[in-house]
């Protein structure tokens, strides 16, 4: 007796998906073009970590480590760090994000914007320490930065949260 190997592909889940990756690429395209939003007193917007923290709550580690890659392979394009090493620094975020999320936190806008905090927090921590001790420049300054960052990118972080949300809200089996 022979045995099906046929794909099956749940359409809303693929379509769930697609969404969420059309999401990432317009907070990535309107983060990196020019005059859109690409720089406010010299730092750029970095929306990514909020919109992988919201996928993660609602669909768990395996889709928020998926879209973890995907956002840091984005974030790779314009960085100058090793390459898959912000994929690698979002795809574990997306992962613990999910999994202490769906256990212990509420899907809300506050934790969405805790996480997201924390991770660009902790990545201008990694940073600021590394050019200080490699280049002699003060951390001070190169934290500073990190926190403009963070300031400018709570608001865009925020309509990803509540687009991410509608994505999911539409493309769901259970009804809400």
């Amino acid at each position: 007796m022979m045995r099906d190997f046929t794909l099956t592909i749940d359409k809303k889940k693929a379509a769930k998906a697609l969404g969420y990756l059309l999401c990432l690429t317009a907070f990535y395209i309107l983060s990196s073009a020019r005059g859109v939003l690409s720089d406010v007193n010299y730092a750029t917007v970095n929306a990514l970590p909020f919109l992988v923290a919201a996928i993660a709550f609602y669909d768990g580690p395996y889709m928020g480590g998926v879209m973890g890659v995907y956002g840091g392979l984005l974030l790779s394009i314009s960085s100058s760090t090793v390459e898959g090493a912000e994929a690698l620094g979002l795809a574990l975020f997306g992962v613990l994000c999910g999994s202490v999320g769906v256990l212990f936190m509420r899907r809300f806008l506050l934790s969405i914007l805790a996480c997201g905090s924390l991770f660009i927090t902790l990545r201008g921590i990694f940073s600021a320490t590394y050019y200080a001790l490699f280049y002699s420049i003060p951390f001070r300054s190169i934290f500073a930065g990190y926190l403009r960052i963070l300031a400018i990118s709570i608001v865009p972080g925020a309509v990803g949260y509540f687009l991410i949300k509608a994505i999911h809200r539409r493309f769901s089996e259970v009804e809400y």
